[in-house]
């Protein structure tokens, strides 16, 4: 009887393995990585010299639930059917981007993915390309765009755009150098405007254009299907309600197409400070005017300037209220200060206001440092990469938690929230003491 007992036992358990109610479907899943790297088999390096193919995280925000492609180095994943499973760590942040997880290096994705086939494949090549960025030398860290709030960069670069629109729908060659020519006029005249700036513009277009570019080239059937991608994405982009991390996703997208329509392998030469503009500008010959303001305002009115013109007119009526409302409350009103030496922060890049030389308001923000975890839900927080400040208001405290108006704070064992003045301030708790 014993035997027989233990056999049942054993295949009960099985089943109810089998049959449990993952977070994550797992099957579903392992379809999921089964259609990437055949996406990712098919390209095979002929983008950038290199299989995008890589070790893969597919996390559920809520559970922490994760299904892999692969174990990690530590043990921590373990094999399930087809796909590996385990739970992702409190102390890291979860996003669409890279992670160190069981000493191996990941893409992660959020679940649950895209319903649509080609958005859901656009999104992980896009992140495998962020994973490949260093290996290729292109890791370009962090910039600041903060310009990019202002009426007259966010129309510049609305009517950028448009002039590579139509030029990438042009098939008459003179006609698409002359609309890629408007393009860098817009371009270029924004940069002198806003002088000093043109690295860090660069920077996120090759950062975050190019992965989008890698996502639709190499998903995309054919050229013609790519070039109705690209023309597809712009709606994504152009109701943003901020351009200052958002921005060069679509104009890198966009030169990326452009430029392959050259035969001359424009990709083998990029370093940490190529611009796409310029690049595009040697490749197709272009001489660009002397006076660029004048070549502007001659050239504007053929992309709906005088609607781009009141729309962002009514905006920044909108944005300056805003903006005052948030010095008052970050510089005249009751606060929380907390410093973060290494920031782990997960945020949405197309709401970011910059506020001055206070730094940029994040209207939602979830930031984990040696504290312990914030959670902005409303509201919004201040934040410069070195500190963070939320309101001070109507703070309340149930043992490690605080919650604030729009925000919820778990605090680590060994710290605590202390007055400094009129406002707060996170201390860490003297440990000879503990």
């Amino acid at each position: 009887m014993k035997p027989t007992f233990t056999l049942l036992f054993v295949l009960f358990a099985f089943q109810a393995i089998k049959s449990q109610d993952y977070p994550i479907n797992l099957d579903e899943t392992f379809k999921y990585y089964t259609e990437i790297k055949a996406i990712c088999d098919a390209d095979n390096g002929k983008l950038w010299g290199d299989n995008l193919w890589a070790p893969i995280l597919l996390i559920d925000k809520k559970t922490r639930f994760v299904v892999a492609n692969q174990p990690d180095n530590e043990g921590m994943l373990l094999k399930t059917g087809d796909v590996y499973t385990g739970y992702f760590p409190k102390d890291k942040s979860i996003a669409n981007s890279t992670s160190d997880f069981g000493k191996e290096s990941w893409m992660m994705v959020m679940y649950p993915l895209p319903e649509k086939d080609y958005n859901r494949n656009l999104l992980c090549v896009h992140e495998l390309y962020h994973r490949l960025q260093e290996k290729l030398n292109l890791d370009y860290g962090n910039y600041n765009n903060d310009h990019m709030d202002n009426m007259d960069a966010r129309i510049l670069i609305k009517l950028e755009w448009l002039a590579l629109e139509k030029a990438i729908n042009e098939k008459n060659k003179k006609k698409r150098v002359d609309y890629l020519t408007d393009a860098l006029i817009f371009r270029n005249y924004r940069r002198e405007l806003y002088q000093g700036k043109d690295t860090d513009e660069n920077k996120i277009e090759l950062a975050e254009g190019l992965a989008e570019y890698t996502g639709h080239k190499i998903c995309s059937g054919n050229n013609e299907e790519f070039k109705n991608n690209v023309l597809n994405t712009k709606n994504q982009y152009w109701n943003n309600k901020s351009y200052v991390r958002s921005f060069g996703y679509y104009s890198g997208l966009c030169y990326g197409y452009i430029l392959d329509q050259v035969n001359f392998d424009w990709k083998a030469n990029l370093k940490l400070n190529s611009n796409l503009g310029l690049i595009a500008q040697n490749l197709y010959n272009i001489q660009l005017p002397r006076n660029l303001k004048k070549s502007y305002e001659k050239s504007k009115n053929k992309y709906t300037y005088p609607e781009i013109l009141q729309f962002e007119t009514s905006r920044e009526k909108q944005r300056q209220e805003m903006l005052t409302a948030y010095r008052f409350k970050f510089t005249k009103d009751t606060v929380l200060i907390m410093d973060i030496p290494k920031p782990n922060v997960v945020f949405d890049p197309r709401t970011l206001v910059p506020l001055d030389s206070l730094g940029t308001v994040y209207p939602t923000i979830k930031i984990i440092a040696d504290w312990g975890i914030l959670q902005v839900n409303e509201g919004g927080c201040l934040f410069d990469w070195k500190k963070a400040i939320v309101s001070g208001k109507s703070i309340k405290q149930e043992n490690n938690f605080l919650i604030g108006n729009g925000w919820e704070l778990e605090l680590n064992e060994n710290w605590e929230i202390t007055r400094d003045g009129m406002n707060y301030k996170l201390q860490e708790l003297n440990k000879n003491t503990l």
